[in-house]
């Protein structure tokens, strides 16, 4: 295959297409790896069809793409069309190599590469799939087939690996050629049969070759299930629907929702059903009856959704069903209905073998009592957004549970202290329930217990004094709750990493060295918690792992000088301190600062900061961005030095020997801005161009609210030489500088400049 010119400017799509195994992904990850190293953004989503299942996996890869391409950047992408919407912003600021393997189905395309508009000149997007037309009807460029070995091909590539020599040896052949025969002309189980045969002897290929016919290799087996036809999925529903050609209840599978409505009005079910997919975005209300489902004695998969797109939070109980409705089979594994609409679980119900219980947006009110016999296999229950949920009870019954999902359980007032017998719980989350009073002190006995969320539950008043037995622990989550001062046992979670109390509305935290020490964190938040000086702990500097600190929204006037002490601190976030008089020495390794809307930083504090004649020191101090309100002074006498204009983008013109390889360092670039007429509301990145070259940086604050919408905000950032020494710039005779804010409309550019930096004053 032609690697392409790189040079062209076209955006360039290229499609390979071929059986399971017999080398796409090979093909292009050495593809990938020829041309990565001309391309500053690139990502490689690997085996797209096996991943993405479902929404919400597509979701995640969109997500998985948008970090690759903007490894700094922050947005929260919450849909697949906000997704669209972010990664065709990033995708045409800049030429990206993109591979997208393995895809099955036209949907995935559309969310992750919808068409060449999305792309900056000189992109090149490969995509691999067992389905060509997929590949023409999305229009790529270049369609590439590659055929199945032939014999003699397929003896060669075996006889590669499984002697390091071209043809068999003459013992060997006969049995050579009935291992190649048992590949099926496939590259992948070829190689991976015959490196498992080097150096076994004629009788331990015998020996291989029986176990083969009577028990196949699972790894052999594997691999050629990848191989099977492209048509795979295709095939598997015309084998079902063959199975009841005249009888849809014979099948074994129904995922059609006409398919399952028809057996349903009909009551033609049988045990010959095993799995029922109802996908309710499509239809109107239903009613499902018991004698409906009467004769699926064998189900064991019922599956009754919502595409998460037409999701909308409301009472949306689509399925109609009578308060005796009951469950058909003993053998259910797995049970997901969208918007159960009775207000608990059938008295009989039994099913001895379920494994996952998910019930978003129900109609329940309470859980576990009276209807919960021994269900020993159960490890996840998840019951999110289930707002009339009163009280949740008897885990004693479910000892293996791993996964306890209530967020959203508003009406949710207290957990049964039985939850303490759940010795394999490792997650709890509990978000945004908003009734929840109290925890039982059972609690700290879960061992295993690494992640609690516990935000959002606004009368939740203290947290376990004994909560430090939670040895495992490692995310605590209790924002915007009603608690103030953690217990003193918190020093004991020696493996947290992540601690929340931002927007605590109890009384004060006051932490200190006495609470902290022994603590391993990365991530510490205490914005909004209206300290003021003396609830400033003087001794952070004993958090030596701490990478992110989060002070935003508090009443304190000045930052412990301890600050300079933190070895590991990238990100320091100070926004909307409105009382904040100065910024001390901060650590050299810090990357990020924001002090937004500290509207009472001194004149000479901001202004050290924001002068050319101490950039350098900016550079060193946050390698990466700073981001603070600015008075008018500051404004006038920001950047007198350095080239500069007003708006959002300037030119600036370089001297012939302005790149000194042992001297420059990077730019400094500036951006002032206002909003002409409110505040946003959203978080977004802002978006940085030098020459052709993109940069997005999060921007994490929030805005107050209180602050004038046309009071300015300088954003000052550092992009060291390294992240452009990609594009040449030692070739530049000149360089154009322009900024944005993504996704906010009513951004007012008011002045923007650019810095060159050295070692030495140049």
């Amino acid at each position: 295959m032609n690697l392409m010119s790189i040079k062209s400017k076209d955006v360039l799509m290229v499609g390979i297409c071929g059986l399971g195994g017999v080398g796409k992904s090979t093909m292009v990850k050495a593809i990938y790896n020829e041309l990565s190293y001309q391309f500053k953004s690139k990502s490689f989503l690997d085996k797209v069809g096996d991943v993405c299942k479902g929404h919400h996996d597509l979701l995640d890869l969109q997500k998985q793409l948008f970090c690759d391409i903007s490894p700094r950047g922050k947005r929260k992408i919450s849909t697949l069309a906000e997704g669209i919407n972010v990664l065709k912003n990033i995708l045409c600021h800049e030429k990206v190599l993109l591979v997208i393997d393995d895809v099955n189905n036209k949907e995935q395309l559309e969310n992750l590469a919808g068409g060449h508009d999305w792309f900056a000149e000189g992109s090149r997007i490969f995509i691999t799939s067992r389905d060509k037309s997929l590949l023409v009807r999305h229009k790529v460029d270049e369609l590439y087939e590659l055929p199945q070995l032939n014999w003699d091909q397929a003896l060669e590539l075996f006889s590669w690996h499984a002697f390091d020599r071209r043809h068999p040896y003459d013992d060997f052949s006969k049995l050579s050629n009935r291992f190649v025969q048992y590949c099926q002309g496939l590259p992948l189980a070829l190689k991976t049969l015959g490196s498992f045969l080097f150096k076994m002897q004629p009788d331990e290929w015998e020996s291989e070759l029986s176990k083969l016919d009577e028990e196949p290799n699972m790894e052999i087996l594997d691999v050629l299930k990848i191989g099977m036809h492209n048509l795979i999925q295709q095939l598997g529903h015309k084998i079902v629907r063959d199975e009841g050609l005249r009888n849809k209840g014979m099948r074994s599978r129904l995922w059609d929702h006409m398919d399952v409505l028809d057996v349903l009005k009909k009551r033609t079910g049988t045990n010959s059903i095993e799995g029922i997919f109802l996908n309710l975005s499509k239809l109107n209300n239903i009613n499902l009856t018991t004698q409906a489902m009467k004769g699926m004695t064998e189900l064991q998969l019922l599956k009754i959704f919502l595409d998460s797109e037409v999701v909308s939070g409301e009472d949306d109980y689509k399925v109609c069903i009578s308060s005796d409705f009951e469950f058909p089979s003993w053998d259910l594994c797995y049970l997901y209905w969208h918007g159960y609409p009775l207000n608990s679980l059938p008295s009989n119900f039994e099913t001895p073998k379920l494994v996952e219980l998910n019930m978003p947006y129900s109609n329940i009110r309470e859980f576990g009592e009276g209807n919960m016999v021994q269900f020993s296999k159960l490890t996840a229950i998840i019951l999110s957004h289930s707002k009339y949920l009163r009280e949740v009870s008897n885990f004693s019954s479910t000892p293996n549970l791993e996964k306890l999902i209530l967020e959203g359980c508003t009406s949710l007032r207290e957990i049964d202290p039985s939850i303490g017998d759940l010795k394999r719980l490792g997650l709890l989350d509990l978000k945004e329930c908003k009734s929840l009073g109290s925890l039982p002190d059972s609690i700290c006995s879960l061992k295993s217990l690494k992640t609690l969320y516990l935000s959002g539950c606004s009368k939740l008043n203290c947290l376990p004094k004994d909560l430090g037995n939670m040895e495992h622990l490692t995310e605590l989550y209790a924002d915007r709750t009603a608690t103030g001062v953690p217990p003193r046992a918190i020093r004991r979670l020696s493996e947290l990493q992540i601690l929340s109390l931002s927007g605590c509305t109890g009384r004060r935290a006051y932490l200190s060295s006495h609470s902290l020490l022994g603590l391993s964190l990365r991530e510490l938040d205490l914005s909004d918690c209206y300290w003021w000086d003396a609830d400033m702990p003087c001794d952070f500097w004993c958090l030596y792992s701490l990478e992110k600190l989060n002070l935003s929204g508090n009443d304190f006037t000045e930052v412990p000088t301890t600050i300079k002490y933190f070895p590991r601190l990238k990100v320091l976030v100070l926004g909307r301190c409105k009382r904040l008089r100065e910024i001390p020495k901060l650590p050299r390794c810090l990357e990020e600062l924001d002090a937004h809307e500290c509207v009472s930083l001194q004149t000479d504090t901001r202004t050290s900061w924001a002068s050319s004649s101490d950039v350098v020191e900016v550079v060193e101090a946050t390698s990466r961005m700073m981001m603070m309100s600015l008075d008018k002074t500051i404004l006038e006498r920001i950047q007198d030095h350095a080239p500069k204009r007003n708006g959002s983008s300037l030119t600036m013109e370089l001297s012939s020997d302005w790149y000194d390889r042992d001297n420059f360092l990077g730019f400094c670039v500036c951006f002032v801005f206002a909003f002409k007429d409110q505040l946003p509301q959203i978080h977004d990145d802002i978006l940085c161009q030098l020459n052709n070259f993109s940069f997005f940086y999060p921007y994490w604050g929030k805005w107050s609210g209180e602050h004038s919408s046309n009071d300015p905000h300088m954003w000052l950032a550092y992009q060291p030489r390294s992240a452009v020494d990609i594009c040449h710039p030692e070739a530049w005779s000149s360089i154009r500088a322009s900024f944005e804010l993504s996704g906010v409309t009513d951004a007012l550019s008011i002045k923007c400049g650019i810095q060159l930096i050295y070692r030495r004053r140049h």
